[in-house]
């Protein structure tokens, strides 16, 4: 695991306030108050930040927020974001025919980004905490749309991440996922349902972002999230005739060389749905996935048994 870095951290944590609030000028003491760090220590950091453009002080109040030099990097963004560009259109069909939020998650070394989030036009809908920048980390028992498409040493890597996350065996878990993934890979989308009898992950995620710490960084209390889910997470062949709580139902969408480009899903449920609901949601964002994949030149890479 990476060693963390504190400033970098706060810096991470700034522009994440700023960002949610752009309008709203932040004075040096609620910066300092939701980094957890006091005012001398926090005054450097912000100073640089304005001289490089990053910030702009305002010369009333003496209130920080975004500077044009983050302008630029957001259209950068934007232009590297090609597959989110094209998924958003279908992210649109897709929340509004479903009634449920529509996420597009990115590819981010081990992890996986909030590359766009889509409200159905009915109204706002969960989104099991995730914010857009949140990461997730690729490990069971989340990640079995993606990692049905692994080759065997990378998903060995991800069962082993599993491991450690649900505590339980190495072996078991390879024997208990192997099946799942060869269906998940014959029909095209993934269905992860939880237990709503006990605590929500969308709660779960809420508690760990505040639980009255003050700037708790977000992948910290995702990650904690995922290690309080059970290991029976992800659902195999689907009863037509049984009950369902979906957390997300996904597809994956792939660029030239079958690598992953974005992972499309629906979030969420508000209410337990029949098998028959849930087959009919995995094929609506199969399909979408299938019209990115197909726009962005892709293919599913080739099953290295």
């Amino acid at each position: 695991m990476a060693r963390s870095s504190p400033q970098t951290e706060r810096i991470v944590m700034l522009m994440q306030l700023l960002t949610d609030q752009p309008t709203t000028a932040r004075s040096l003491a609620d910066i300092a108050r939701h980094l957890g760090v006091s005012k001398p220590t926090c005054y450097p950091m912000v100073i640089a930040l304005t001289e490089a453009g990053w910030l702009l002080r305002d010369p009333v109040t003496k209130g920080f927020r975004l500077g044009p030099t983050v302008v630029p990097i957001g259209e950068a963004a934007s232009r590297a974001m090609a597959p989110v560009e094209i998924a958003r259109p279908l992210m649109r069909d897709l929340a509004d025919e479903t009634g449920m939020a529509a996420i597009a998650f990115v590819p981010s070394g081990a992890d996986l980004a909030i590359g766009e989030i889509v409200q159905p036009v009915s109204g706002r809908r969960g989104t099991l905490g995730l914010r857009l920048g949140d990461t997730l980390e690729i490990a069971p028992p989340l990640g079995a749309g993606l990692a049905a498409w692994y080759p065997p040493d990378r998903l060995d890597e991800w069962l082993l991440l599993g491991a450690d996350h649900v505590r339980v065996d190495h072996g078991v878990l390879r024997e208990v996922y192997r099946p799942m993934l060869e269906v998940i890979r014959t029909r095209g989308y993934a269905v992860e349902c939880a237990d709503q009898s006990e605590q929500s992950l969308s709660a779960t995620v809420a508690g760990l972002r505040g639980a009255g710490v003050a700037g708790r960084r977000a992948v910290t209390a995702l990650r904690e999230a995922q290690r309080q889910l059970p290991s029976d997470v992800v659902v195999g062949e689907i009863d037509p005739e049984g009950e369902y709580q979906p957390i997300s139902v996904n597809a994956v969408a792939f660029g030239p060389g079958g690598t992953p480009a974005v992972i499309l899903a629906v979030v969420d449920a508000r209410r337990a749905l029949s098998g028959h609901a849930v087959i009919e949601l995995g094929e609506l964002v199969r399909a979408a996935a299938g019209v990115v994949t197909e726009r962005l030149g892709g293919d599913p890479p080739p099953i290295v048994e």
